[in-house]
């Protein structure tokens, strides 16, 4: 089952920890410092409107979840989503969990006004090869250098 739900119902679930190491194992960038989880600042923007939060769940299990950034980008002048997490536990992903999530996020986002939904998948990753498969394009490539 997939619904949306707030970042205090994610972040108290007690599978919540797992996933989100699993997350930062699976998604971390080489140069950044370790996933280092900012309760007050996603709870900051949840109130504003600007971050939305899926959750997938087995039974009472919590197997995946997106979260789901939405403002306006300057240079269009249009709203646009982006995902600013997005993960299954690698055991669960054959359930169409990972599909779910991400069907949801594109119909909250639809309806929030947004244009189109951006997607970060982990270079060499699976999620890359799965997002051409259900309709998304490559638009970018994103590079990244560390100034620590």
């Amino acid at each position: 089952m997939i619904r949306c739900i707030t970042f205090d119902e994610a972040y108290s679930h007690p599978d919540f920890a797992d996933l989100l190491a699993g997350y930062g194992d699976e998604c971390a960038i080489n140069g950044l410092p370790a996933p280092d989880c900012q309760p007050e600042q996603y709870k900051a923007l949840e109130l504003t409107g600007a971050f939305h939060v899926f959750g997938a769940f087995s039974g009472d299990r919590m197997i995946g979840f997106l979260g789901l950034l939405i403002s306006v980008i300057p240079h269009y002048g249009a709203m646009v989503a982006t995902t600013e997490s997005f993960f299954v536990d690698p055991d669960k992903r054959q359930s169409g969990a990972g599909i779910k999530l991400l069907r949801i996020a594109e119909a909250v986002a639809k309806d929030l006004g947004a244009v189109g939904l951006l997607v970060s998948a982990p270079f060499g990753g699976k999620l890359a090869d799965v997002m051409e498969k259900v309709g998304y394009t490559e638009t970018n490539r994103v590079f990244f250098r560390g100034l620590a």
